[in-house]
């Protein structure tokens, strides 16, 4: 994953940045993964880690959405 796509995903989990995918499933794992960010700043290690094997478990999705948060 590129660096600026990268930070743009972390502001995102951070709620510094709003993206709705058009992906049910990537939207409901954005959305567990703000809360558990919210809930332990700590655990955004985990987070980017569980997004990363996401999007390599589907690349369809990874393809369009990282596209269009890249323009972000």
């Amino acid at each position: 994953m590129e660096a600026d796509v990268q930070e743009k995903l972390e502001k995102i989990l951070k709620g510094e940045l709003k993206y709705t995918s058009s992906n049910l499933a990537f939207n409901m794992l954005i959305t567990k993964q703000k809360k558990m960010i919210k809930a332990d700043p700590g655990s955004k290690e985990a987070c980017m880690k569980e997004l990363e094997s996401f999007l390599a478990k589907y690349p369809v999705v990874a393809k369009v959405d990282l596209a269009n948060i890249a323009m972000l």
